[in-house]
């Protein structure tokens, strides 16, 4: 009778995609925090996602820079 139950919630993800580190809590102005707002409501994502790419980008961009500045 189990079995035909449909299961809840996210289909499970495989390891390598699993996000289970946090990183942590950062405080900001209200005037920041609405211009995140408005910066992911243009882009047409959610916060977490918006977050998430903007983070990444930076992070390339200063991990390329000083691999350049290193040579």
């Amino acid at each position: 009778m189990n079995e035909d139950k449909k299961r809840r919630g996210a289909p499970k993800k495989p390891t390598s995609e699993k996000r289970t580190a946090r990183l942590g809590v950062v405080q900001v102005t209200e005037q920041q925090l609405g211009d995140y707002e408005t910066a992911w409501e243009l882009a047409g994502k959610r916060k977490s996602d918006w977050i998430r790419d903007t983070l990444d980008a930076e992070a390339k961009r200063t991990i390329n820079k000083h691999k350049k500045t290193a040579k």
